[in-house]
């Protein structure tokens, strides 16, 4: 799993208002019409999203191999997390912080107009920092893994630079739920703005499902960004979600809608069970087993045995919390409901790539083929990058100019050694695409794989004047000026890195 990918499932999983928005919540414009709405939503976990850094709590600890240390503080106002390993140290500011904090706490770094994730995590039942999930096995942590569009759906510039503001609201709002509200706000009457649970079954799934199924990954529509997706429609018209559920199920962190499709509730309600059936969003139960049970006495009612008696807290037994494999240190209710939970030993093997639900006829083998493909580089299996490129190949007959297909074209070339034919797809993208970063960044690599160092050099140069930030590039354009033997340029490129990663202009 790729860096970007690891952010995802952590910023998904975090649950992503503080007390000190609740005043900002009470100014909200549906508080008017729809006060008990919004006084019920901003008690959930849902409206404790995102935040900006106050004075976080303080502590340290090393990683496993004791090779780094972080330090958490307090100085003027700001949390610092500093991070020293082999005589290097690094410190940097916490611009917000994402969760609830009822599993746990990430933490974002803003860098200028770049975000980074923070290796730290704060996990309150533990009262304890620790590594996040998806960096305990990494050798040499740090805060250089970029936040990307795909993790946060804000105005993304580049891999992970972003126009202000970063956040249009800091919390998931109404819209994500129900959608845009311009209309519903000129006309407030019934109809003028979405209901979920008036939806047909996939529109109404998907607005549950964009924070609550990662799947193994996601693929965009052509020419269709993550922010594209509104409340109302299927996610499908956006992206296709990829699953591979192993057999009986693999029990993750943000694979809710899995595990409930799995249960045999869901399986025999003919669509009708779904998240809503269980959860209120504007309303956080009190007490919390009693709610739940009445949510089972709802269907079961009058066929449960004597040994279920009505105050009986159902979730506790059938819904147990367990540890998820890519959950850190946090515990997670288990949506699959079963009759007799067992212990689930180890981690089962992934079956096969499927989509979550089909998507439009003229997207279906396009959208496979960049899964199989996607999927096969970031696990790094030489297999599935043969099938994936197979199938591009022939997608790309009818769709020669999609920009995501000869992409996905040339990383595979270029991890296949072939770094000549990675050039011609990576070239024809810069072309549709120029003054974009990420494009002269792919064509610099290329030409750096194919020994043409002077070339890489050009590109990789052109690519950090667009986005000085963009991490991958400089270090590669590092490495080409050492092969040139030129050690000044070295020198002076690793210097304006740092500078700029400490907030320097």
């Amino acid at each position: 799993m790729d860096s970007a990918r690891r952010t995802g499932f952590v910023l998904s999983w975090l649950g992503l208002v503080s007390p000190a928005l609740l005043p900002a919540m009470a100014a909200h414009p549906c508080q008017s019409c729809h006060a008990k709405e919004v006084a019920g939503y901003s008690r959930s976990s849902m409206a404790h999203s995102l935040r900006r850094a106050g004075n976080e709590p303080q502590g340290s600890f090393a990683t496993a191999d004791a090779k780094t240390k972080f330090t958490i503080h307090v100085d003027g106002g700001a949390t610092w997390q500093r991070m020293e390993r082999g005589g290097e140290v690094s410190e940097y500011s916490v611009s917000y912080v994402i969760g609830s904090g009822a599993h746990a706490s990430g933490y974002l770094m803003q860098i200028g107009d770049h975000l980074f994730q923070s290796p730290v995590c704060y996990y309150p039942t533990r009262h304890a920092y620790d590594l996040a999930p998806g960096y305990e096995k990494l050798p040499d942590p740090d805060f250089t893994r970029p936040v990307t569009q795909a993790c946060l759906l804000c105005h993304s510039g580049s891999l992970n630079r972003y126009q202000p503001p970063v956040f249009a609201e800091e919390s998931i709002s109404c819209e994500r739920c129900h959608g845009p509200a311009q209309e519903h706000l000129k006309r407030p009457v019934p109809g003028s703005i979405v209901n979920p649970a008036k939806l047909p079954a996939a529109a109404r799934d998907s607005v549950c499902e964009q924070c609550h199924l990662a799947g193994v990954l996601r693929v965009l529509n052509p020419a269709k960004s993550f922010a594209d997706f509104h409340a109302g429609q299927p996610l499908e018209e956006v992206f296709t979600i990829y699953t591979a559920a192993a057999p009986g199920g693999d029990f993750k962190v943000i694979s809710h809608s899995e595990q409930l499709a799995l249960s045999v509730c869901a399986r025999n309600s003919q669509s009708r069970l779904w998240c809503g059936t269980c959860h209120d969003p504007h309303a956080k139960p009190v007490r919390a087993a009693e709610y739940y049970a009445s949510r089972c006495r709802s269907c079961h009612a009058g066929k449960l045995a004597k040994s279920h008696p009505a105050n009986r807290d159902c979730v506790s037994c059938h819904m147990p919390r367990r540890a998820a494999r890519d959950g850190g240190h946090s515990v997670f209710t288990d949506h699959r409901i079963a009759r007799r939970p067992q212990p689930q030993n180890g981690n089962p093997p992934e079956g096969e790539l499927a989509p979550w639900r089909r998507p439009a006829p003229a997207f279906e083998q396009r959208n496979l083929a960049l899964a199989v493909t996607n999927a096969g580089i970031e696990r790094r299996s030489p297999p599935e990058i043969v099938r994936g490129y197979r199938l591009l190949t022939e997608v790309q007959k009818s769709l020669p100019d999609d920009i995501d297909v000869l992409n996905a074209l040339g990383t595979a070339l270029l991890l296949g050694k072939e770094p000549r034919e990675a050039l011609r797809a990576f070239e024809r993208v810069l072309q549709l695409t120029p003054d974009n970063p990420i494009s002269e960044q792919n064509v610099g690599m290329a030409w750096n794989a194919a020994g043409q160092l002077d070339k890489a050099a050009a590109h990789l140069e052109r690519c950090l004047d667009l986005d000085p930030l963009l991490l991958p590039a400089a270090t590669t354009l590092m490495n080409v000026y050492r092969q040139q033997g030129d050690t000044a340029k070295e020198s002076a490129l690793a210097g304006r890195i740092r500078k700029a990663m400490n907030g320097a202009p």
